[in-house]
């Protein structure tokens, strides 16, 4: 919020800024989470060369018969939010196995709020440096 306080100008807060500039995720959604025509699951495999497990959002066709393409979504630094959860959701309605992966899961996950994500993320990046599974930056 402070980054944004100097753009502030013309009778447009910090606040009003920031708000504009932060995603809506339900404005963003073509397919619903519920839609029928989908069977959606939340999965989990190791990840040896990793931190432990990942999360991932697997959907497919429910009239899918035989093997189907495969598309593999993967998120911006956000994490598995909202918005690859619809984009993969839009991938199985075209008729792909679609696999979106959280590569945040070793942070935790996306919590559910942008800036608690990113709150999150600092905490748990500091940590995994203090006790050296990150490299300290330059």
């Amino acid at each position: 919020m402070d980054g944004a306080a100097k753009f502030a100008v013309g009778g447009l807060t910090a606040a009003a800024i920031f708000e504009a500039l932060r995603p809506n995720y339900a404005y963003a959604e073509q397919v619903p989470k519920d839609d029928k025509r989908l069977k959606t699951e939340v999965v989990t495999f190791p990840s040896p060369q990793g931190y432990e497990t990942v999360k991932a959002y697997l959907v497919r066709p429910v009239e899918a018969k035989g093997k189907l393409p495969g598309v593999l979504v993967v998120h911006e630094n956000r994490g598995l939010n909202p918005y690859i959860e619809d984009v993969a959701r839009r991938l199985g309605v075209a008729g792909f196995l679609t696999l979106a992966p959280d590569e945040l899961s070793s942070l935790g996950g996306y919590p559910g709020d942008d800036e608690k994500e990113w709150r999150c993320r600092q905490a748990r990046s500091k940590e995994m440096m203090e006790i050296g599974q990150l490299p300290r930056p330059i």
